[in-house]
Order: C-alpha cells, then structure tokens, then sequence
C-alpha cells in the first residue's frame, strides 16, 4: 500500500505537469463515460428494474393466442397477421373470473383495465387523470399496502357496498397537501361519486415504473365509468391479467392449468387458444419493448464513444511512454520487475478514468434527461425514476475500471518490456519510436469516429427529410388541447352546443386568428375508419370494398388547418341533425373510388343505416402520421356526427403556448366542470411521433 500510495502522488505530479495532456484525456473520457452512464441509466430505469413491490420475480403477464375470434369488443393490446392468428393481452370478466377460481392452488390471478383521461374534481377545479379499475385481489396480490388508510378488498365488489376510491400518493400531494384529513372525503369521478378510503405509498405509481395511475376504483364501478364493458358478457373481452405464483410453481405447470381452463370457457369464441405466460417482475412489457431497440442502440453507440475515447488515452499514454522510456529502464536495470514497471503506467490511467468519471457523472445527470425528452419525443421527457442508483452507480465504477483497464494496459505493456542495456545505451536514440502501436491505436481511432459520423450524418438527413415533409397543412402556430365534455354529462343537442360556444369564445380570444375542433389530433397515430361505408358499383366486403380514414371537425376546420376546398362547398352551420347529412372528402378519395368530375352529389351509405351526401372535395392532408401515404379521408360535422370527446385547434399570430391562461378561462366560461387537457401544439405532436 505504502509504494501504491507513492505511485498515486507520483501519477498526480505528472499529471499536473502536463495540463494540456491531463485535459484532453479527462474530457475524452467524461464524454465516454458519461454518455454510458446517461444511457444506462434509462436502460436501468426501462428495462431493468423492477415494479417496488415484495417478490417481484413470482410476478407473470397473462397473454393469449389463437385464432378465428369471435369477440364483439376489446379493449387492450391486439395483434393478428394475415393468418387471423391473434396474440393479445385481455380476456372478458366470466373467463378471468374462471382462470382465477380454477388456478388458486397454482397461482393468484388479479386484473386490471387502465381507465385514461377521466374527469377528477376533488376540493378545486376539475382535471383529468389517469385511472385504474381493479379486481378485488389487486392489491393483495400486488402485496402493496396503503400508507394512509386501506387498499381496495372483496367488500367493496360486494352487493350494496359504498363506491370507493384510493388514490396515489402523488394526487394525495396535490389536492389534500398530504392532509390525512382526505379519508372519507367525497372525489367525483366521471360525475359519479367516490369517498376515498386509502392513499398509496409514494413509491408505488402503478403497475408501469412509469405509470401515473392517480386513482384506482373497484370492478363495481363498471356500470357507472365503463357502461359499454359489461361483466357479464362473453364477447366483451377488457379484463388484462397478472399472476403471483405461489410457492413450488412452476411457469410450465401454470401454463398446462390455465390452457385447460382457457379453452373450456373460450371453445366457441377461439379456435386453437393457448395461454402465453410471460414475466412480469417490471409489469406489462409494452414500453420495455416499444424502447427497447433505441436504447440498445443507443447503448452500442455510447460503448463507441467510449472505445474512442480509450483508444485516445492510450495512444497519447504509449506517445508519453516514449518520452520516458529511458526512465523505465533505469528503473529496470535498478532491479525493478515487470510489474513495478507496468504499475504507474496503469495507476495514472486510472486517476485518469476517475476524473474522468467525475466530470462524467455531471454530464450524465444533464445526458439522461436529454436523452428522455428524446425518445420521449416532448419536454416533459419520460416519466421513469431515472435517478444514479446503485445500479448505475455500480455500472458506472464498472466502466471506470474497464476504461482504466483498456487505455492503460497497452502502454503499460510496452513501458515494461523495455531492455535495462539498450535502453540506457544512447538517449537521443530513444526520441523517435517506431511507435507501430500508436499507428494501430489513431487508424483504429479514425475507423470508430467515421463509423459513428457516417451513421449519425445518416441519421441527420433522415430527421431533416422527415421535417420537411409536407403535412399538407401549416403546423407552425397551432395550439392543440383535448377537451371531453361527455364525462360532464353533454349528450346530444347540449354537447353539439357546449362545442359550437367554446368554439366561439376561442374565436375571440385576442391573437388567436381562428379555432375550430377535431375529433383527433393530426399526425399522432389515432385514426377512426375502415370499411365503415358502401358505394355503387364498388364491393361490399372483403379487400376489394372500400376503405377510408374518417374524421369528426367544426365547419372552420378547413380554413383553420389551410385546406381549400377544390370542388363543392365545405361544412356550413346549417349542417346540424334534422337537415340533409353531408360529408368533404379529399382528393385521394375522389380519385380512388369517385368518377373523374362525378363526385358532388354522390352518396355514401353508411353501415349504421345513415347515408351522407359528398358536398365538397378538399386538399389532401395526412391524418395519423407524417411518413404515411394520404389516406382517402371523409370529414363529418360535428353537429351531425357526435364525438364523445374533441380537441380545438387554435391558430394564432402568437407563440401558440402564449395563449394557453386565456384558451382554459375560456372553456372554464362555458363551463368550469370541464378541464383542459393535453395541451400541446401541431409541431410538437409531428416532433413527438418522429422522435
């Protein structure tokens, strides 16, 4: 220890008297090590860690195959292919009641059904949040205990039992300012009240490490927020399942129990079904496989950087060793062993790496949340606890070490083969190295730093050609935000009003220069449509019928987004229920399935039994995404076609957030019980899905 300790100060001498040397070594390494430590550490965060619950390695996710279905409504994560051969993640209330009674000895099964954008009022203005509706045992499953008061348990699906509500300790936050005083308070949930009767740890935000799950009801309050998914019915599939293993099970003997029950209770809605069983110690796998190929990619390029980096401190360590190989070979013919030699070598590149990693661990704490709000495609970055925990911590010491390690062995290496007699023979001989290692190190240098350049300047001009794609509307100067009046009671002739007066008090809001409402936001990847409509001389069914994108807009639309109408007229306010029904289609419509000068006039007969007559053919804009193809797109009337929720759009000669305070007094005028959310803007929304 006491000759480490003399090579550590001698290590920190000869550093200090090479600042320029010291400096580009220390910063070629922070940069490698940093961006490592960034990118793991949302790496930990996504895809590692584990939901902050007691044996999260017992947990499973429920999923299903099969093929042929049968089923009327879903809601969850569907994927079939040509085959009609369907994986998905929900099963109807009888068959998860049936799965979890069959498989008690094996198993505690427990389910979910993630309830988004749901009105909340508790002691302020109304919001909207994000839910859950849970079956009795989630909790207990989960082995999740409330802080303050009770989790939700078998009496509340009881017959008669009082709605109750537990809410996260992030809402408790929020609205009660963690006042214990909240329990047995009143909370509206869609209008429909909640008494609160536990708030959860702040370390459990939901079954996703990025979840912001703000409140949880039981499954009996399925008639009053979910109406349209009835626990009674066989074709209505919305329950998505977990599993704790017990003791002594095995995934194989789960698996074998729950196929048996499985295909019982679904023999005449699935052809050849079969349970998937998959683990489930970080929750459901939808973002750890939606981020999962950036990040790996990401954390390949990084390693990189940092090969880069060491190659650097290596070549300029073998560049120094040259100067002072003379040294090491005095020291050599003094009796120093190989060892002795190697070992300043190695003990300066690791004072190196750790000051390295010091400067690292500052740019990584900035390069994380950079490189959130990247992926994430917006400013508020991912939600995940992207925090240096150990684990980061730990691969970070680990990179430190392995940096130390590959810049410094080689010139260690080269210091400790000197020869004590031709090294001490001629001096000046020794100014000039055949340094064929140092030519190995910048060529190797210079192949990494290309590969990287080239793939980044490749990633570039995709980025720059994505931009500038033509929408086919203006996205500059459009604020977006959602509003969902339904969830406030509007139904038919009062939500066609409640839309036409926010409408108009946007419209006079000052430095906006015209609003209107949509029933999605453009470019976001939602869409409605299919095969939705008839036409003559066209099939009815199969692949050959006719498909289009539909759309639900207010009769400024068109001038608002900058579509002029090319043939016809667009929406008027007349169009309301009770007049003719009348729809604007795009181009790509009227090309594809309207003859050429025919196509005003013409009727789509819809399958719900209403027909639209075509008034209007308008500018092909893309709908879902910015790298489609235009869809053939058919506009309805908000007055004569209901939409349960909407966003307004507002164009503006602002900044369009500038006019955001003002866009919420305006709703809050028509009336205070409906919230604005996700506010956003039109190049955010593109940025986001190209991210």
């Amino acid at each position: 220890m006491r000759t480490l300790w003399q090579d550590v100060r001698y290590g920190l001498r000869i550093l200090g008297k090479s600042p320029g040397f010291t400096a580009i070594a220390v910063l070629s390494l922070a940069l490698g090590i940093g961006a490592n430590t960034a990118v793991f550490s949302l790496v930990n965060a996504i895809l590692l860690r584990s939901l902050p619950v007691p044996d999260p390695h017992e947990l499973r996710v429920l999923r299903w195959s099969g093929t042929d279905t049968e089923i009327d409504n879903f809601s969850g994560s569907w994927n079939s292919d040509r085959a009609r051969h369907v994986t998905a993640d929900a099963v109807s209330y009888p068959v998860f009641i049936d799965l979890r009674d069959e498989s008690r000895a094996l198993a505690d099964v427990f389910g979910y059904l993630p309830l988004y954008s749901f009105t909340l009022r508790a002691q302020r203005e109304a919001f909207i949040a994000e839910g859950s509706m849970v079956s009795d045992n989630f909790f207990p499953c989960l082995g999740v205990q409330a802080q303050l008061g009770r989790v939700l348990s078998a009496q509340d699906e009881g017959k008669g039992a009082a709605p109750a509500l537990v809410i996260s300790h992030a809402l408790w936050e929020r609205e009660y300012a963690l006042d214990p005083a909240a329990l047995g308070q009143t909370m509206l949930v869609n209008g429909h009240s909640f008494t609160i009767v536990g708030v959860l740890p702040r370390e459990f935000a939901g079954l996703c490490p990025a979840d912001r799950t703000a409140f949880y009801v039981s499954m009996a309050a399925q008639p009053q927020l979910q109406p349209g998914w009835p626990r009674t019915s066989g074709k209505v599939w919305w329950v998505q399942l977990m599993a704790r293993l017990k003791a002594g099970t095995r995934d194989a003997q789960f698996q074998a129990a729950l196929d048996v029950v499985f295909a019982r209770t679904t023999a005449s809605l699935v052809k050849t079904p079969k349970v998937l069983i998959e683990d489930g110690r970080g929750g459901p796998s939808f973002d750890r496989n939606y981020y999962r190929k950036p990040l790996l990619l990401l954390l390949g390029v990084v390693a990189l950087v940092l090969l880069i980096a060491c190659a650097n401190l290596a070549g300029l360590s073998l560049a120094r060793g040259a100067a002072r190989r003379h040294e090491c070979a005095v020291r050599a013919a003094l009796g120093a062993k190989r060892w002795r030699l190697m070992r300043p070598t190695l003990v300066e590149s690791l004072l190196l790496s750790l000051l390295g990693a010091g400067l690292g661990a500052l740019l990584a704490l900035w390069g994380k949340e950079a490189i959130s709000r990247l992926l994430a495609g917006s400013s508020d970055g991912l939600h995940y606890d992207t925090r240096l925990d150990w684990q980061v911590l730990s691969f970070m010491l680990a990179a430190t070490l392995a940096t130390a390690l590959l810049s410094g062995l080689w010139p260690a290496l080269w210091a400790a083969r000197v020869d004590p007699l031709t090294g001490t023979k001629d001096r000046t001989a020794l100014g000039a190295p055949r340094l064929r290692a140092g030519r190995v190190l910048v060529a190797a240098q210079i192949a990494l730093s290309l590969l990287l350049l080239t793939g980044a300047g490749l990633y570039v001009r995709t980025l720059v050609n994505l931009v500038r794609i033509n929408p086919g509307f203006a996205t500059e100067n459009l604020l977006l935000f959602q509003v969902i009046p339904r969830q406030a009671g509007y139904q038919g002739a009062r939500l066609a009003a409640f839309y036409d007066s926010v409408q108009r008090y946007l419209s006079a809001i000052p430095g906006v220069r015209s609003a209107t409402l949509m029933q999605f936001k453009l470019l976001s990847g939602t869409m409605s449509g299919g095969n939705f409509f008839t036409l003559p001389d066209h099939a009815v069914e199969g692949e050959l019928a006719p498909r289009a994108h539909r759309l639900t807009v207010s009769e400024t639309f068109f001038d608002t987004m900058g579509l002029p109408i090319l043939v016809g007229r667009g929406l008027r306010e007349s169009d309301v229920e009770g007049a003719s029904r009348v729809v604007v289609v795009n181009e790509t419509f009227a090309q594809r399935y309207l003859s050429t000068g025919n196509s005003l006039g013409q009727i789509l007969q819809g399958k719900d039994g209403r027909d639209w007559q075509i008034v209007g053919v308008c500018h092909d804009a893309k709908y879902t995404d910015i790298k489609n193809e235009v869809p053939p797109t058919v506009y309805f009337s908000f007055r004569q076609d209901s939409t349960a929720s909407t966003y307004f759009a507002l164009r503006t000669a602002l900044p369009p957030l500038a006019v955001v305070t003002a866009a919420r007094r305006a709703v809050a005028a028509v009336d205070p019980g409906v919230p604005v959310a996700d506010i956003t803007t039109q190049e955010q929304v593109r940025d986001k899905r190209i991210a």
